[in-house]
């Protein structure tokens, strides 16, 4: 699949258009339309738009489609298992009727139809709150909402994110995010995954406080560990397609794993805190202080958290290793980005090490 910087729209449909047919036996006149390859659509994924016509038993159809693949180029993570992130999806989607989630449509492993494995989900109207600028300086969530409709948002996303953690997780096959070769339990899986991760992306760079602060991590994990959940990974509103107010569908599954359910909650808190708090800017003024969205939490689960601190300092490590990626691919590009010693996430990994540590 080309990246948005050599995307050939002539090329991609015809090779869609065939693919497509192939897809739909029951279908003629297969047309492919509107190609678009937005060039920010997220760090870890390339995302193509388009839509497909087709004539079935006399009748005229019409589909609004998604298709992702693995990024081309310099990547944030060192794997892209895109048929395990349509099979988690296609199970979410089974076990919990209240995740709403985009309509699977096709998986494809075969790279010779456009060049790489990918995925193809049908499109969800509706808006998500941006990152770059984040919600909290511009956009509609910030400037067309009223607070009570941002409280709405807030609340129903953490109702999602509890309604994740009750699934059935063994019932509904999801044993498969166990990776036992990396670790007993599942934080020490994650916590062998971004130590691996780490001494991949960081290059000559020896990165020495990540390495103190991993060091940290494992010598304070908690004992013993909560019940594993799955955990959807990048839990933040941000990856929420939104609809009146209320998720539409819950994206980027990509970091999906098994763990405490703290991880989640403590990363999407994390978020919200970043977003106003570490960048100087007050927060939405319909969202709820984090006590207030803990407790929804607990209310929603029935679970007790406790204390997050260990689970706040995990979140902002893992925030600082992936942003170190992305700085290094904004510096290839040769956009004038952040260090990738010295960012906005860094400086929240050493505010958050400085009040548990």
């Amino acid at each position: 699949m080309p990246s948005s910087q050599g995307f050939d729209p002539s090329s991609v449909r015809e090779r869609l258009r065939s693919w497509l047919a192939l897809q739909m036996p029951d279908a003629e006149d297969v047309e492919v339309s509107n190609l678009d390859a937005p060039s920010a659509t997220g760090h870890s994924s390339e995302t193509v738009l388009f839509d497909v016509s087709w004539t079935e038993a006399g009748s005229p159809h019409h589909d609004s489609l998604v298709l992702r693949t693995a990024p081309s180029g310099h990547t944030v993570f060192p794997t892209y298992d895109l048929a395990e992130q349509f099979d988690v999806m296609t199970r979410v989607a089974a076990a919990a009727p209240s995740v709403p989630l985009p309509p699977l449509r096709y998986h494809e492993s075969d790279p010779d139809v456009l060049g790489g494995e990918f995925i193809v989900m049908g499109r969800v109207d509706g808006q998500v709150p941006p990152d770059r600028l984040p919600y909290t300086m511009e956009g509609w969530l910030l400037e067309a909402s009223t607070p009570a409709e941002q409280r709405r948002l807030q609340d129903s996303a953490i109702d999602v994110l509890a309604d994740i953690h009750a699934i059935d997780w063994r019932g509904a096959g999801l044993d498969r995010l166990d990776r036992p070769e990396l670790g007993r339990t599942g934080l020490d899986q994650q916590l062998r995954f971004y130590e691996d991760f780490l001494e991949w992306g960081r290059g000559d760079h020896p990165h020495e406080r990540f390495v103190e602060v991993a060091r940290w991590l494992r010598e304070n994990r908690p004992d013993p560990e909560p019940e594993p959940v799955l955990n959807w990974g990048d839990a933040r509103i941000g990856n929420i397609i939104f609809r009146d107010h209320r998720p539409a569908a819950v994206l980027d599954w990509e970091m999906a794993t098994l763990g405490p359910r703290h991880v989640d909650v403590a990363w999407f808190c994390l978020f919200e805190r970043f977003f106003s708090v570490e960048l100087g800017v007050a927060n939405l003024p319909g969202f709820a202080p984090m006590d207030e969205v803990v407790a929804r939490y607990e209310a929603r689960s029935g679970t007790e958290l406790g204390d997050l601190g260990w689970y706040t300092a995990w979140g902002a490590y893992r925030y600082a290793v992936v942003m170190m990626r992305i700085c290094q691919a904004d510096a290839l590009a040769g956009i004038d980005g952040f260090p990738e010693d010295d960012n906005v996430a860094t400086v929240m990994l050493d505010h958050v090490m400085d009040e548990v540590g």
